[in-house]
């Protein structure tokens, strides 16, 4: 997957196709917990995901100094962006794929009206 530079990174790039889960599992892994999905529905940010990681870990280790940078490894490392440029603002999902069908569809189209406009 092709990772556009941007600082920060307004997305992680997940596709919405299952990659989100992978990251989500991924972060479960790597501190050993299961997070609490009730609310998933709303997770929008990575700092959405954080606060449920912060829920799910024991208060010494949700307050350790290297939780965020552990946490920003596990969540991006599906994606490849750098973790370091990782916010709690950093939206989860790229550009919904069907908005990105719908643009080509409409380039198409503008494209062919231009194409039968010259012709006739």
């Amino acid at each position: 997957m092709a990772i556009a530079k941007n600082h920060p990174p307004l997305s992680l790039g997940l596709g919405g196709d299952g990659d989100e889960i992978a990251a989500i599992k991924e972060v479960e892994r790597s501190f050993g917990v299961q997070l609490d999905y009730s609310d998933s529905q709303s997770w929008a940010t990575v700092g959405d995901v954080y606060a449920a990681l912060q829920r799910a870990l024991p208060a010494k280790q949700a307050a350790a100094d290297n939780t965020w940078a552990r946490y920003a490894e596990a969540i991006s490392s599906e994606t490849g962006v750098d973790p370091s440029l990782v916010t709690h603002d950093t939206l989860l999902l790229g550009q919904h794929r069907f908005d990105r069908r719908i643009s080509l569809v409409v380039a198409i189209m503008i494209g062919l009206t231009v194409a039968v406009v010259r012709y006739w």
